[in-house]
């Protein structure tokens, strides 16, 4: 299943709730037209307005999709945004379009939630709204801020990690565990920071280390700056959380700049919805 969120513009918006599914329905009719009579034609064609399943404004079309299977395409003219539910399905080889809205698309839709308070611990969050309640128990989540190399600052990169576990982890482990294989590839490590440090107020292991060695012949010293959280399964408030920086060793006192307000000023969705609601 895919969901997309798509603001509305200015004007009229029957016309632009028609603009998003038309074309998908043109397409899909078009695909089916030229194989229907065919014994390559796998599926059919359906569109069906599924408005009262919705409560708003919505059009389903059901079309085939890739091995047989078939696409469940759902466009709903939510009151902010017009949300778009497209679930691939398990068909019979060659049997027609149902236009079956029994499923999952229903189900996601039962627990799909647009205000932005009283945000649970364990929600499925998605660009405009969440969901919870569907025992849905993996997630994960990856974000990336990278500053490029000019004639006067060097490159700096920051990646943030996330993602729910349904088996312990191991404790986040030093630098200084792997010396002897350091040695080993005589790369040499100076640690700058070893410590526990909060993120968020959750407690875990921060460590920014310069490894120095040689590439292609020449010397190369590269700075590492990382912090992890010891993850508890199972735990939404506890998922495994990775923030990681890398970059030339000569852009340490700017990469620090960048790595101490990375962690000061994170903020939990929880804790910046509340922040909003109460104007602060």
């Amino acid at each position: 299943m895919t969901i997309e969120e798509t603001d509305w513009g200015r004007g009229d918006r029957a016309q632009q709730f028609r603009d998003m599914w038309e074309p998908v329905r043109d397409e899909a009719r078009k695909h089916y037209d030229v194989y229907k009579n065919t014994p390559v034609v796998r599926g059919g064609f359906v569109q069906e307005d599924v408005s009262e399943h919705f409560g708003h404004p919505a059009v389903l079309l059901c079309y085939s999709a890739q091995n047989g299977a078939h696409w469940i395409d759902t466009f709903v003219a939510m009151p902010d945004w017009i949300l778009r539910i497209k679930e691939e399905t398990a068909y019979e080889i060659g049997k027609e379009c149902l236009g079956d809205l029994k499923g999952t698309t229903l189900d996601f839709f039962r627990h799909y939630h647009t205000d932005r308070s009283n945000l649970p611990a364990d929600l499925f969050w998605t660009g405009r709204g969440w969901m919870r309640g569907m025992k849905t128990r993996y997630e994960s989540i990856d974000a990336y801020a990278w500053r490029a190399k000019s004639e006067t600052t060097p490159e700096i990169s920051l990646t943030f990690r996330a993602y729910t576990s349904a088996t312990p982890d191991e404790p986040a482990k030093s630098i200084t565990s792997i010396r002897k294989i350091l040695d080993g590839n005589n790369i040499g490590l100076k640690l700058l920071r070893s410590r526990q440090r909060p993120f968020e107020g959750m407690p875990g292991l921060e460590e920014v280390f310069i490894l120095s060695g040689h590439e292609c012949g020449i010397p190369k010293s590269t700075l590492f700056a990382e912090w992890a959280i010891e993850t508890e399964a199972k735990n939404p408030q506890r998922p495994a959380l990775y923030l990681e920086m890398l970059c030339d060793a000569e852009a340490q006192d700017d990469a620090l700049r960048i790595w101490d307000a990375a962690i000061d000023n994170f903020t939990s969705i929880q804790a910046w919805h509340a922040k909003m609601k109460g104007g602060r």
